[in-house]
């Protein structure tokens, strides 16, 4: 709750001065719109003509530049509204989801997930989806089946940004389907994979195997307490070193009240 505070606090002070940039570059460029009015009379009074100065800015790139900044204003706006949306996690409602939303809107999250020191960015990890058509919705809670999911991204994100720049093509791969009692969610990777002694020991929490200060080894922990406590599910992973890492998930059908 403390956590969910604080995001909900940092985005609305974020949220205003970013509206005033975003609103700002808007109307630059509304100011030296050539089919404006007001902007030809304004370029007149000044000895020139508003398509002369247009040109020369966009001769300069001014324009590319001021497109940069509404870019990336909107996106920041998304990162805004995606902490708003973890602040609510804390209430914790169950209602009937659809799983495959809630694995998109988590690749959305992740997406803005990067180290400039570690060069890695987990917009240039190839994603697979292969959603078997028909899954039913799963009565849960949304927010928390996010977080799950987000942390498995990241991890296999990170773990996959140590390797050679020559070895294969990061890659993630996103997989549902229905069991007799449950619904399936698979999420794979190509990365290092995972020593036995690593792999029986990954949901203890404070367990980690990121250098000191990188993490705190409750990711996982906290996403076992979720699947199997807070809903009634079984989260297992199978890995190999080399082989990268599969984690399991699978949440029974109806849902645990």
């Amino acid at each position: 709750m403390s956590v969910g505070g604080l995001a909900a606090g940092m985005a609305h002070e974020i949220n205003n001065p970013l509206s005033s940039i975003l609103q700002a570059a808007q109307v630059c460029l509304m100011q030296i719109n050539p089919e404006i009015a007001a902007n030809k009379a304004a370029a007149q009074d000044c000895g020139c003509t508003v398509e002369a100065v247009y040109c020369y800015l966009e001769k300069r790139r001014v324009l590319k530049f001021l497109n940069g900044i509404q870019e990336a204003g909107k996106r920041a706006t998304g990162i805004v509204s995606s902490m708003l949306e973890f602040s609510r996690k804390s209430e914790t409602r169950r209602t009937l989801a659809d799983i495959h939303e809630i694995l998109d809107k988590s690749l959305e999250l992740a997406a803005t997930d990067y180290d400039l020191k570690k060069k890695y960015d987990f917009r240039r990890i190839t994603i697979e989806r292969h959603y078997e058509p028909g899954i039913p919705t799963v009565y849960c809670s949304p927010t928390e089946i996010e977080q799950v999911i987000l942390n498995l991204l990241k991890n296999a994100g990170q773990a996959m940004a140590g390797q050679s720049p020559h070895d294969k093509v990061p890659t993630i791969v996103l997989r549902t389907r229905r069991t007799d009692q449950a619904v399936r969610i698979e999420v794979s990777d190509n990365g290092p994979g995972m020593a036995e002694s690593v792999r029986r020991r990954v949901f203890e929490p404070f367990f980690t195997t990121k250098e000191p200060g990188a993490g705190t080894g409750l990711g996982l922990s906290v996403s076992y307490f979720i699947i199997a406590t807070n809903h009634g599910g079984t989260i297992c992973v199978e890995s190999e070193p080399g082989k990268g890492a599969t984690f399991i998930i699978e949440l029974p059908l109806g849902g645990s009240a």
